[in-house]
Parts: structure tokens; sequence; C-alpha cells
């Protein structure tokens, strides 16, 4: 899962230090190879009055240097300037692992309601994990609640 790998990872002996090691998903029995294309996606939003500094941000974060500075510093880039760059292979551990990984990912289908589901959890999670309100059965209780209600009001229950 590279959203938690970060450069420097293997060199701290309390996480597995060099014992630490990085592939891509292996072959269901079926046969198939995939990963899960993750991540957040960028845009504008059309009816917003920052339109133009938003597209100025994007317009500046896919720039090269700044991409290949936001691999180096532990984010991912899948910019081909940067990864078909003949020393990237070699600029992490886990780097020829992405490539690996990239060359086979698939966009599964999503959830239409996941903005809703995602703020019900992280304010079910955020009450008992944080703020140290009711146990965890509470808040998994209280979480079933809440996805009921989104896809019964999505129409889907």
């Amino acid at each position: 899962n590279f959203a938690f790998t970060w450069p420097g990872l293997q060199k701290d002996e309390n996480v597995g230090g060099d014992k630490i090691g990085y592939f891509a998903n292996p072959k269901g029995p079926d046969g198939n190879q995939f990963a899960q294309l993750g991540g957040q996606g960028i845009s504008v939003v059309s009816y917003s009055d920052k339109q133009e500094a938003a597209l100025k941000y994007i317009k500046w974060f896919a720039n090269k240097d700044v991409q290949a500075k936001w691999w180096s510093l532990g984010g991912f880039s899948c910019l081909n300037a940067v990864v078909k760059d003949p020393g990237f292979p070699a600029s992490q551990p886990y780097a020829q692992t992405f490539l690996d990984s990239m060359a086979i990912v698939k966009d599964f289908w999503a959830e239409p309601s996941y903005a809703p589901l995602l703020q019900a959890s992280q304010k079910r999670f955020h009450d008992y994990v944080v703020a140290g309100q009711g146990s965890a059965k509470d808040a998994l209780d209280g979480l079933v609640k809440d996805w009921t209600e989104v896809f019964q009001d999505d129409g889907k229950m």
C-alpha cells in the first residue's frame, strides 16, 4: 500500500529497518493481477469564483520539477517526465515496485455515496478514538446506523 510508504522508512530500525521489502500485488487464483487505483483526485469546481487560482495551482503542481521534488519527499507522481527518468527505478527502494504496480492498475467501480459514508466514518472514529466518547462497539453500531441511512436516502436499501 503506497499510501503508507515514504522515503527513509527502511532506514528506521523501529519499523523494520532493512527487513522491509516491497512487491506488486500477486496474481489471484484466476491468474489476474491488478493494483487498485486510489488516491485523491484534483479538480476545479465549475461554480467556484477561484477557478483561475485553482488552475494556476494545478499547472504549478504538474510541473516536472515540482513533481520530482514531490516524489523525493514521499509523494507519488505519475508524471511521465518523472517516472520515465532513467534514474527513477533506483530513486527509492520502492520505486520499481511502484512502476510495476502502476502497470497493472485497474480503476474499480467507486461508490457514488463515498463522501457521506467517509464523513460518517470520520465523525464516529474521531468521537471514539480522539474524543474518548463511548466504546468501539458504540462507534461501529452508530456507523452502521449512519451508513444505513445514507444507503436508504440514496435508494440502495
